[in-house]
């Protein structure tokens, strides 16, 4: 074989090796193309998914947000009505002294009475968190004035006045209560003795917890 058709040979196999490296070359591109792509979509696929996480977590912080400001003013609501109902009954009615005085509403207090022993601790504790957050307000003190803090100091003495005063005559009314109450029941034992003697049973028959036993 000549030297010239050995050349010719060798430029043929570089000729189809380069044709052939360029193909793998672009092959190759492409499939980082692909995978580029891939990775572009991907990302923003996943910055997707990471604003609906967002916008459903803000969603729920909102909604529940909500449902605790409107539980909050529910029971604002509920610790009002509680505090309007015992201011009214600190005020006396017409014609009936402070409470514990003579000649006092009896009827009255027994029902109050038999109202507060209705209610469990837990109504009676509520009641008081609320009544204490609707009456003890903030002071409020930033930027006043010394004649302005004089006048606040004025006015919380008169507030301390009147809630020792409250106080007092709530106490007076919860004694008169266990005092109307245990009169009460004893006239009703005065009853129910009357009641077995006209039967002809044992005095304190119908006094006890069970009923008398059919002799």
């Amino acid at each position: 074989m000549k030297m010239s058709e050995l050349d010719e040979q060798l430029a043929e196999y570089i000729a189809e090796w380069r044709k052939q490296r360029q193909k793998e070359e672009d092959e190759l591109n492409k499939l980082k193309d692909k995978q580029a792509k891939r990775k572009i979509l991907r990302a923003e696929e996943e910055k997707k998914l990471s604003e609906q996480k967002r916008s459903e977590e803000e969603r729920k912080m909102r909604e529940e947000s909500d449902r605790k400001a409107r539980e909050q003013e529910e029971k604002r609501k509920r610790l009002e009505e509680v505090e309007k109902k015992r201011q009214a009954m600190m005020k006396p009615s017409d014609g009936v002294k402070k409470f514990g005085a003579k000649g006092g509403d009896k009827l009255s207090n027994i029902q109050a009475a038999k109202s507060e022993l209705g209610k469990t601790k837990e109504q009676l504790a509520e009641e008081k968190v609320i009544a204490m957050s609707i009456r003890v307000q903030p002071l409020n003190l930033d930027g006043l004035q010394p004649s302005q803090l004089r006048s606040k100091a004025d006015a919380m003495w008169i507030l301390v006045v009147k809630l020792e005063t409250e106080k007092y005559d709530m106490e007076e009314r919860m004694k008169r209560q266990d005092y109307d109450l245990k009169e009460l029941r004893e006239r009703q034992k005065q009853q129910l003795r009357q009641k077995a003697l006209k039967k002809g049973l044992d005095v304190e028959a119908l006094t006890g917890k069970h009923p008398p036993k059919i002799q």
